[in-house]
């Protein structure tokens, strides 16, 4: 386990993926209600220069030295990147238990968004039928208008839910890989 900064204009390379070899992991720790930097036990950096990360030679560690952390401080996040870096999503993100059912990719949530979409698309088809119905008399638009939106948001629901399950597939293949 090594500790280094993430960005050290005195060190060559001076940016932390420079520094760590393929087949080590990074675990980088944040706040959990800002979303900057922090060490691991959750104590916000005073400069925001001087952000670091954890180094492991092997994943099961990394995984280990996080899942001990978040279960001291529950204000904390950590994300585990491979040597690549920040140029792929993280390999592993590990936050408390208590907060894992309001990530976006838990299947309750998901679950959720579905429920939602279908019943954006029901609502919104039946608001068409009633523009159609109301088209002689000139009051059209307006159902139709909601309508057609109602159907388009539910499309981005369903769209956003299908880009995290297959985030979160590529995910799960590249940790096999390992």
């Amino acid at each position: 386990m090594l500790v280094l900064r993430l960005h050290d204009p005195g060190r060559r390379p001076a940016n932390w993926t420079g520094m760590i070899r393929p087949g080590q992991f990074a675990a980088i720790a944040k706040d959990l209600a800002t979303g900057l930097p922090c060490d691991a036990e959750g104590r916000p950096f005073d400069d925001p220069g001087a952000a670091t990360c954890v180094v492991f030679d092997r994943f099961d560690e990394a995984r280990a030295f996080c899942e001990a952390a978040v279960t001291n401080h529950e204000a904390v996040r950590f994300e585990v990147f491979d040597s690549e870096g920040r140029s792929n999503p993280p390999l592993l993100t590990v936050m408390h238990p208590s907060r894992l059912m309001r990530q976006d990719g838990h299947p309750r949530v998901l679950r959720k968004r579905r429920i939602v979409a279908w019943w954006l698309i029901w609502g919104g088809v039946a608001l068409l039928f009633v523009s159609y119905w109301l088209y002689e008399s000139g009051h059209a638009i307006f159902p139709g208008f909601i309508g057609l939106n109602m159907i388009f948001a539910a499309g981005r629901l369903l769209w956003y839910n299908m880009a995290l399950v297959e985030t979160e597939r590529a995910r799960q293949d590249r940790i096999d890989g390992l």
